[in-house]
């Protein structure tokens, strides 16, 4: 049996959630899977999502468990995120999918 474990940690403050915002991403079991596994992004009480994550072509897929909804974070060259189709990003030119991205970048989960 795989033994997969969970990674977590914060995100930098933004302009409407100034502290506490964090992730936490549990790897999937299924190696056959197209899903990398699934990521909780926690903004405030109110604001808690999930989403399943993949990478497919030069973007990180975040497919929402609630209804389906799916964003797209583009990558450059070099694997930095340079846009989001979530309106988030189209509002502040950087959102939390974007954030997540260079964070699960850093710690070696992408």
């Amino acid at each position: 049996m795989l033994c997969v474990l969970p990674v977590a940690g914060s995100l930098p403050a933004s302009k409407t959630h100034k502290a506490g915002r964090r992730w936490a991403f549990l790897p999937s079991a299924d190696a056959t899977s197209p899903s990398l596994g699934t990521l909780t992004i926690v903004q405030s009480k109110r604001d808690t999502v999930s989403y399943s994550v993949a990478v497919e072509d030069g973007q990180v897929l975040f497919c929402k468990l609630t209804d389906g909804e799916v964003y797209g974070v583009t990558l450059d060259r070099s694997g930095r995120p340079v846009k989001c189709s979530c309106p988030g990003f189209c509002f502040q030119k950087t959102c939390k999918h974007c954030d997540t991205v260079k964070e699960l970048k850093a710690d070696g989960v992408l």
